[in-house]
């Protein structure tokens, strides 16, 4: 996989890359934590921030940890949002899609849902089918059904409440099958959506799994059915699963300093899919069967909850 150290853009998107992290994380990266962000040797990081703060663009260094410099404090700004997701992630996305030849996204869990932040498309079709921003569906999107796999009963019993769309001949919302998929999904590492939201359009994804054991994103890979399904499938899914590897270690580290950053919730609380008990954030290895009480909750769910609106075509839920 390419990394920043392989950049053909050369030294100056380095230093770009490298203080669009530090404003990301005002005053909380050591050199290591930059070195380990960015793919970087940490000799390389050493002497990037070295060079920076010279400059007067960083400050920090020896037992304090680095911040952006004075002559760029306006980008503190950009540690009020999740910026720092696409900062990481695009050049892994990258260089997949350049491997690959297809349209590559990374999804991530928001509460019960699964929303596109990052893609990249080498041909401008297929660029409109995984926009960031779009929501996929449990029902139908690959990348949905592979990081909702992995979460607990109450994250997937609120998922499952929301209203499932039907696309096309072959998207089916009947619960069963939707824990059947996400069941299929955990036992081969990998989810697909076959012409469930587009009859012509195929997707497949595989989670990234956090350094913490949970699953928080995916990264995922769309195209036309014949060509995503084919007999060089094994080949893609291999390239998908480097990428996971890949992403895995800047998304833990970013994952742990962004909430170290956010205001403790409440015991009980659910924060990004996950359930705070008194011992801390505990995912669920398994998902239990719908049944009893459970069910009924659900169901009771299903007539309470609003109807979000539907994508504006069939095509922008990948």
């Amino acid at each position: 996989m390419q990394t920043l150290n392989q950049d053909p853009s050369g030294p100056l998107e380095r230093y770009v890359r490298l203080l669009e992290v530090l404003a990301t994380f005002p005053g909380s990266l050591t050199s290591p934590d930059i070195a380990a962000l960015l793919s970087l040797p940490k000799a390389t990081a050493h002497r990037l921030l070295k060079g920076l703060s010279r400059s007067g663009l960083v400050q920090g260094g020896g037992n304090r940890p680095y911040a952006l410099g004075e002559r760029l404090l306006r980008l503190v700004h950009a540690a009020a949002n999740d910026d720092w997701l696409t900062s990481l992630v695009q050049p892994h996305l990258r260089a997949l899609t350049d491997r690959t030849g297809e349209t590559c996204y990374v999804t991530r869990l928001i509460g019960a849902r699964v929303v596109v932040f990052a893609s990249l498309s080498p041909d401008v079709r297929w660029r409109g089918y995984a926009q960031p921003g779009i929501e996929m569906p449990i029902n139908a999107a690959a990348s949905a059904k592979a990081i909702m796999a992995w979460q607990n009963r109450a994250t997937v019993e609120e998922a499952l409440s929301h209203e499932m769309p039907l696309f096309t001949v072959n998207t089916r919302n009947d619960l069963n099958w939707v824990e059947e998929q996400l069941a299929e999904a955990r036992s081969r590492g990998y989810a697909t959506c076959i012409g469930e939201i587009d009859e012509g359009l195929a997707a497949v994804a595989v989670p990234v799994r956090l350094s913490n054991g949970l699953v928080l994103h995916a990264v995922a890979m769309t195209g036309p059915l014949q060509r995503i399904m084919n007999g060089q499938l094994s080949e893609r899914l291999d390239a998908l699963r480097e990428a996971a590897c890949t992403l895995a270690a800047p998304l833990s580290i970013g994952e742990r300093l962004k909430s170290n950053q956010e205001i403790p919730v409440q015991k009980g609380k659910l924060i990004s899919g996950m359930a705070v008990e008194p011992d801390g954030i505990k995912p669920s290895a398994t998902i239990l069967p719908r049944s009893g009480p459970a069910k009924q909750a659900g169901k009771a769910k299903k007539k309470t909850a609003p109807v979000r609106k539907q994508a504006r075509t069939r095509r922008d839920n990948y």
